[in-house]
């Protein structure tokens, strides 16, 4: 269509003629460029070494002031809730935690909540948290610090990290005694993983008054006491009092991460104190390699995207992201034999009450929220950083295809009545001697574009999304005998069937197809720019995995071979987000399980697939993870609008109207003849 809004923008221009003829390699030169582009990003050359931007922090400027009595309290309380753990095997020591913050002069408190499964046909259950405020000596209750430390019962499948509550108990017995506070510390014992934490955030920010009691899946309570607005936030999970190495876990929810001189106060700190540590630190005992620096940084890029893809986080921490505090874990994990790097086995906790001192007297110092470093970047090694401004540009580059294709396809198609009326009448304001050229034939009146048919199609593909999130929580389909994942994998079976259906049995009307190939790449491309703001990984390995097939799509049959049609059609059925689901996870339990026969792992790939599947949609009503509604309210459509341009036969435009062909990119009117 030459017309868009400048009536001297015309279909003739000799750019678009050639950008026309030359699409494909135009857009496969921009994929390239977004795929090199990202690769270069692990040169040091084109990343930046990390810093402390806000002053106010100042690590390391005092000395630390714990001492071996704070480690023979940690180790005094692991062997107290040792003997615990044998009387609560599945549940927690509510009643000793609570009397040991007593005991060290905290104000102490019980939160109660409780969970309404969606698909556990009405059962509830219920957790407790405990919880100590430290009130600031210096100041009124404005301002507070969460240090937190999950519990898992001994009967949990997941590593043992039981000494982190003694290790929390210890630095908030040393806390207590000094007098330098300048904000609430909060000391916090958490019990069912991640959803005794978000009960606690919730009950700490809102607590029952904006919820609805009869529809919530978590009723939060409220909590007895608060104390101010929470600066930062550090989660404490270790496996041993005598440690190998720290594990700095940043990734939030939804892709979220905390602001890096959070993490790079973190690792200061650590490093002051001697300890190894940092983002995937892996043991001493695997640290030896011989990959280059190039592989090494790309390797850790590529796995904090592949974290940060599907919106989990991966601790405790990640919950706090929501609120606009910032957090993370440290995840100390066990040294593999028992003797210290001293030789001392009574001083073995020292180092990491100090990270922890150290850290907490940092935090203490800050005159406002973080602020002035980075939110988004992605860690090339602990070091070493890039920025959103560095790493955006590869995926722009990569979603440009579908903005230049979508422009070239749309000025291929037909000029309307209307927009020739509107280009006689600006030829006839500037040269009325040329007017005579623009009449046309009468038939061109009949064409017009049907808009209306391709907005009810691509309304039709978003419903179906729709109902993705909607039907697997109706109460029709949760009173169904049948588990969690089966049901949730069957409704999306089920919608996904209809969308591949949905071509065979709706035909678009002429012109159709192209304006819906249109509108189908403007919609991709403004939705992959505007996953990629809000979670960078996520939208750069759709687009790295999508965009060839986005490409390969034609808008004439005549331009594609029978067998690059048919490998598109392919490549498509593959591209369902299903489909890619299981491929994931094959790969997964492949790489996991690599002894076991092909058969046993398709199958047990299988069964985690529907497993995904449920997790993600109850992820998303109890935490509020949006990746189960991106897939559904976005992916789906668009691969059902992607399903159709691959299957449907396209007709020339001379097959419905009366046209003469030119060379030029689109078909021209006819000339009058006397």
């Amino acid at each position: 269509m030459g017309l868009l809004s400048d009536p001297s923008i015309s279909t003739q221009s000799k750019l678009v003629d050639g950008l026309a003829r030359h699409v494909r390699k135009v857009c496969y030169t921009l994929y390239v460029a977004g795929v090199v582009w990202f690769f270069c990003l692990a040169m040091p050359e084109f990343n930046h070494g990390t810093y402390l931007s806000e002053n106010a922090l100042s690590p390391g400027l005092v000395y630390p002031e714990i001492r071996v009595d704070a480690n023979r309290l940690a180790i005094q309380l692991l062997e107290e809730l040792q003997r615990e753990r044998t009387d609560h095997l599945s549940t927690t020591p509510h009643a000793w935690i609570a009397a040991k913050m007593n005991e060290f002069g905290l104000e102490t408190h019980t939160h109660n909540y409780t969970l309404r499964y969606p698909f556990g046909g009405g059962k509830e259950y219920h957790g407790k948290n405990i919880y100590g405020i430290l009130r600031a000596p210096r100041i009124a209750s404005t301002e507070g610090i969460v240090f937190a430390a999950p519990y898992r019962a001994a009967s949990s499948v997941h590593a043992d990290i039981s000494a982190s509550v003694p290790l929390l108990l210890a630095f908030a017995d040393f806390a207590r005694r000094k007098n330098y506070w300048a904000k609430d510390l909060i000391f916090l014992v958490t019990e069912q993983e991640q959803l005794g934490m978000q009960a606690w955030l919730e009950a700490y920010h809102d607590g029952d008054r904006d919820v609805d009691v009869s529809k919530a899946y978590l009723r939060p309570g409220n909590l007895p006491a608060r104390a101010g607005s929470l600066q930062a936030a550090l989660n404490i999970e270790v496996q041993d009092l005598e440690i190998d190495h720290v594990d700095v876990r940043i990734e939030g929810l939804n892709g979220k991460l905390p602001n890096l001189d959070m993490f790079n106060l973190v690792q200061r700190i650590m490093a002051r104190e001697g300890i190894a540590s940092g983002y995937k630190q892996a043991p001493r005992k695997k640290r030896r390699h011989s990959q280059s620096a190039f592989e090494q940084n790309l390797r850790q890029m590529l796995t904090m995207l592949a974290s940060q893809s599907s919106g989990v986080p991966n601790g405790n921490h990640g919950l706090f992201h929501r609120y606009r505090i910032d957090s993370l874990t440290i995840a100390a994990n066990r040294r593999a034999t028992h003797a210290t790097l001293k030789g001392n086995p009574g001083s073995a906790a020292v180092p990491l009450l100090k990270a922890v001192e150290g850290i907490a007297r940092s935090l203490n110092n800050l005159l406002e929220r973080f602020h002035q470093s980075f939110f988004f970047y992605v860690l090339v090694n602990n070091d070493r950083y890039i920025s959103i401004g560095d790493y955006m540009p590869a995926l722009v580059a990569l979603v440009a295809c579908a903005f230049v294709k979508a422009y070239l396809t749309w000025s291929r198609l037909p000029v309307t009545n209307a927009e020739l009326e509107a280009v006689a009448g600006f030829v006839g304001e500037q040269e009325q001697d040329q007017q005579a050229e623009l009449e046309v034939d009468s038939e061109l009146d009949k064409f017009e574009l049907p808009y209306g048919s391709v907005l009810i199609y691509l309304t039709a593909t978003l419903l179906i999304g729709f109902l993705c999130n909607v039907l697997p929580l109706q109460q029709y389909f949760l009173e169904i005998p049948m588990g969690a994942a089966p049901l949730t994998t069957s409704v999306l079976s089920f919608l996904s069937l209809i969308g591949f259906i949905l071509p065979f049995v709706v035909v678009l009307p002429p012109g159709g197809l192209e304006l819906l190939h249109v509108a189908f790449l403007l919609i991709y491309g403004c939705a992959l720019i505007v996953i990629g703001l809000l979670n960078f990984a996520l939208g750069f390995f759709a687009a790295v995995l999508t965009v060839p097939l986005v490409i390969s799509l034609e808008t004439k049959e005549e331009n594609t071979r029978s067998t690059l049609r048919n490998s598109i059609r392919l490549a498509t059925l593959i591209m369902n987000p299903m489909m890619i689901i299981y491929v994931i996870v094959l790969a997964m339990t492949f790489y996991q399980f690599p002894e076991l026969p092909l058969q046993k792992i398709m199958l047990r790939a299988a069964t985690a697939a529907m497993d995904a599947s449920a997790y993600g949609l109850i992820d998303s009503v109890i935490y509020g993870n949006w990746l189960y509604f991106v897939i559904c309210t976005i992916f789906l459509p668009l691969w059902i609008i992607c399903w159709t341009l691959a299957l449907s036969k396209r007709r020339d435009y001379a097959d419905y109207l009366d046209f003469d062909e030119s060379p030029s990119t689109s078909p021209q009117p006819k000339e009058k003849t006397n």
